[in-house]
């Protein structure tokens, strides 16, 4: 199997990779899903320009290498 770590960072954007876990639809495909809590940047910006704003920000678990891949 190859192995997949993931973040998991609220209901809006995990929940349907929970359920899909919970399924077994990782596991008919070959792939151990593994998922690692999430933890916030703690970075907040305020502006109105969206140049401002690092999209990656807040997936502090991605740009530390403890995942194998980002949900964008």
């Amino acid at each position: 199997m190859k192995k997949v770590v993931s973040e998991i960072s609220g209901a809006v954007f995990s929940l349907p990779w929970l359920v899909a876990k919970d399924k077994g639809f990782f596991e008919q495909e070959d792939i151990d899903m593994e998922f690692v809590q999430g933890r916030a940047s703690g970075q907040v910006v305020h502006t109105e320009n969206p140049e401002d704003v690092n999209p990656i920000l807040g997936h502090v678990a991605f740009e530390e290498s403890r995942v194998s891949i980002y949900r964008a």
